[in-house]
């Protein structure tokens, strides 16, 4: 019965691999939160967009807010008073839906991650 034999294996510039990861990963961490925030004001602006007009206030309220240090977005209505909000997306017995912030989300959705894609792969060249 032959013996086993181990393979060792050493991988060449892993060193200057993981210094260039070094200086990548705060250069990619800016342009996601560029692309973050850049997606946030264009969805902000399309759901300003396609809300009802009657009195204005949907469409001057609507707010873009921004946490986990710049990565995540949220875009709706923060007050109490812009509570009725709910009734313009879903709709009631007297009044047809009207719903702005999945359809905005749907457009805008694909484009933040194409953009997230390139990003990324013109950080890495």
């Amino acid at each position: 019965m032959a013996g086993r034999r181990r393979a060792r294996v050493e991988i060449v510039g892993l060193d200057r691999l993981q210094r260039r990861l070094a200086e990548v990963v705060p250069q990619l961490k800016e342009a996601a939160q560029a692309a973050v925030q850049d997606a946030g004001k264009t969805l902000k602006a399309d759901v300003a967009r396609g809300v009802r007009k009657d009195t204005q206030n949907l469409q001057n309220s609507v707010e873009d807010t921004y946490d986990r240090d710049g990565l995540r977005t949220s875009v709706g209505w923060r007050d109490q008073d812009d509570l009725y909000a709910v009734f313009h997306e879903r709709g009631t017995r007297r009044m047809p839906a009207n719903p702005t912030l999945i359809p905005a989300l749907a457009r805008e959705g694909p484009q933040l991650v194409a953009k997230l894609r390139d990003e990324v792969r013109r950080q890495l060249r």
